[in-house]
């Protein structure tokens, strides 16, 4: 009978540590949580703006009569994209844990960094349309694009910055599946 008895608490315990175990699998920390919207607003993003990027380039290698209309649309999608990811940025607020106030600074400053860049690639799409011909419109965007060009380094940084204000937050960063993906496109 003792035995039974040791057997069946003895299953019991089992049956309850598998299940708490289970129950923390899987589970994302708050930070992993924050990281992971902070990351997947930046890989929409990034991914718009390469698109868009490449898109522009097209347009200027093989150009229409059209390319000029092109181009502006282009430069007006990536402001409203860029409006959208700051947006978001700012609605996130203050990561959790220690430090989060300072992780959140740094993403909206980023995003206040981007949007200048493309508020001045706005401004050289608008100019576009006084260009005599599609050499000067492509001399017009080439500052602007520079910048623009910069943005898969800057986002890295931003985050690489944003993990250095807590260990619980780097741990996030790193798990975010998101983050994970962002990473490989900012490389």
């Amino acid at each position: 009978m003792r035995v039974q008895l040791l057997s069946k608490l003895a299953g019991t315990a089992l049956v309850a540590v598998l299940a708490f175990a289970a129950a923390g699998c899987g589970s994302e920390s708050p930070q992993e949580k924050w990281a992971g919207s902070v990351c997947s607003d930046l890989l929409d993003w990034s991914t718009q703006m390469k698109q868009l990027g490449n898109d522009a380039k097209s347009a200027i290698q093989s150009p229409t009569a059209g390319t000029i209309g092109q181009l502006q649309n282009d430069a007006q999608q990536a402001v409203d994209a860029t409006t959208k990811l700051d947006s978001n940025l700012k609605d996130l607020g203050p990561a959790p844990g220690s430090n989060g106030q300072d992780a959140n600074t740094i993403f909206t400053t980023y995003a206040k960094q981007v949007n200048q860049a493309i508020t001045q690639l706005q401004s050289s799409a608008t100019a576009l349309s006084t260009s005599k011909n599609l050499t000067e419109a492509a001399t017009a965007l080439t500052a602007a694009a520079g910048q623009v060009s910069t943005f898969s380094t800057q986002t890295q940084n931003a985050v690489n910055a944003a993990k250095q204000t807590s260990d619980d937050l780097k741990k996030g960063f790193d798990n975010a599946s998101s983050c994970k993906d962002l990473k490989k496109q900012t490389s």
